[in-house]
């Protein structure tokens, strides 16, 4: 972790010897075409290229040369990327304005990984909580778990906000052909009552489970939901409060208000102050993305993800997807003055996407001051606004990111294919993620090939 000194004499990016030369690399290239690229070197398409996990990434199409690429990755060296990201790995507490370790990766660590915070391996306490989700998903999916007058469940509705909501319905969609059909899956985070309407319009109470996630159970969108959902659910049973403990399980860290709103403590499943709440999904509040697709192929999801997560860490810069991707957007944001990017979901299943990563991108990057405390000289974030969603939810990152971060407005959308009819999660095979730029800015595109596992509609 670096000292109060080390931190009062970082060099702000912009000052840095690589920015200024890619300040001056950017006027000799600004007016280059992308075709003229393509011209010179026929085999670009075939260089710049990386993979990793399964994922091809073509970004030949970007108004980039050998010598942009050197000069990124000197940009990263000099602003030590490489401490930065052990240093996340480690638990160091590089949160400083909280003073609190970034630690999603341990989320998806396996069983037998150690990372310590605070002198403590939580990795143990990790897996705790995800055999805990599982004992319940297994008695939900299978009919043990029966609500209070003997039904079993077939109906999970979530309630949550932000990435309490953002990432569980994301993945749910995205894994939707290896859910439990005959479980019905609804998500409700929007403070208007018709939300929560037309989630439970034909539902039957005696069969449906709520799942309530706030850290400390108090959010009021969230509680506000809640209390609706139990007054809807109470009704049906004479309002006995006896039977919110069979309707209700909590995702929360605040035991007592847990216990005041009649949910039973053995049911409240907890996540840590090192988990924040846009990186999420992959903790408790990925209970009801667990029930609908079965424990097995949700922790088939965190295989994956800490896959990905070692490439991140241990890749070389300029093979590493998350790094190429991120200098990438630093040149096209900084240099060439660009904050709107195209993110075009033509695969249906990954329709939410966007506006999880509106909230991943915006309030990750949104900030206006260094970690010492002074303000950035440059764009730290584009602002993604998605178009057809609703207010509640798509002004959440918008409104965090004007406040904290130097940026323009701007729109992102992704843009992911795969073939029709053919999904695989347990053995994923190579993709194709390809950034092209439209105007100024990168398209990625993302396309599935390899093992497939067919499904037919009647799925």
């Amino acid at each position: 972790m670096q000292t109060l000194a080390e931190i009062r004499s970082i060099v702000p990016v912009t000052e840095r010897p690589a920015w200024k030369t890619l300040e001056a690399h950017y006027q000799e290239l600004r007016k280059l075409h992308l075709r003229d690229l393509f011209a010179d070197d026929p085999r670009r398409g075939e260089r710049l290229t990386a993979e990793a996990v399964g994922i091809y990434l073509d970004y030949s199409k970007n108004r980039i040369t050998d010598e942009t690429l050197k000069l990124l990755l000197q940009l990263a060296e000099e602003s030590g990327l490489r401490a930065r990201i052990n240093a996340m790995f480690h638990g160091d507490k590089i949160n400083v304005t909280e003073d609190r370790a970034v630690l999603h990766v341990a989320l998806r660590a396996p069983k037998l990984a150690s990372i310590v915070v605070d002198g403590q391996n939580v990795v143990p306490q990790v897996h705790a909580v995800l055999n805990k989700m599982a004992d319940l998903s297994d008695r939900v999916r299978s009919g043990a778990w029966k609500g209070h007058t003997g039904k079993r469940i077939r109906n999970i509705v979530n309630i949550g906000i932000g990435g309490s909501d953002l990432g569980p319905v994301m993945a749910y969609e995205a894994l939707r052909s290896y859910g439990d059909r005959s479980l019905k899956v609804r998500f409700v985070s929007n403070i208007d009552g018709t939300d929560f309407v037309e989630a439970v319009h034909d539902l039957d109470p005696a069969e449906t489970l709520f799942i309530v996630s706030s850290k400390t159970f108090t959010t009021l969108e969230t509680m506000t939901n809640a209390n609706t959902a139990r007054g809807w659910s109470m009704a049906a049973f004479g309002n006995d409060e006896k039977s919110v403990a069979r309707h209700f399980v909590a995702v929360s860290t605040n035991a007592a208000e847990v216990a005041k709103f009649g949910v039973d403590t053995a049911n409240m499943f907890e996540f840590w102050d090192w988990v924040g709440g846009r990186y999420s999904m992959t903790s408790a509040i990925g209970l009801s993305t667990m029930m609908a697709v079965g424990p097995e192929n949700f922790r088939a999801m965190l295989d994956g993800c800490h896959q990905m997560d070692e490439h991140f860490r241990n890749a070389p810069f300029g093979h590493n997807l998350p790094v190429l991707m991120g200098l990438l957007s630093i040149w096209y944001n900084d240099f060439f003055g660009a904050q709107t990017v195209a993110v075009l979901p033509y695969e249906q299943y990954l329709k939410r996407f966007p506006a999880y990563l509106q909230q991943l991108t915006m309030e990750s990057n949104g900030k206006q001051v260094m970690l010492d405390g002074s303000r950035v000289t440059c764009a730290t974030s584009r602002s993604i606004k998605v178009p057809g969603s609703y207010h509640v939810t798509s002004s959440h990152s918008p409104s965090r990111c004007t406040r904290w971060a130097v940026t323009t407005t701007c729109l992102w959308r992704m843009s992911s294919r795969r073939p029709r009819r053919w999904l695989s999660a347990r053995r994923p095979g190579k993709s194709r993620l390809r950034a092209q730029p439209t105007g100024w800015c990168p398209i990625a595109c993302l396309r599935v090939t390899g093992p497939r596992i067919p499904f037919s509609p009647s799925d």
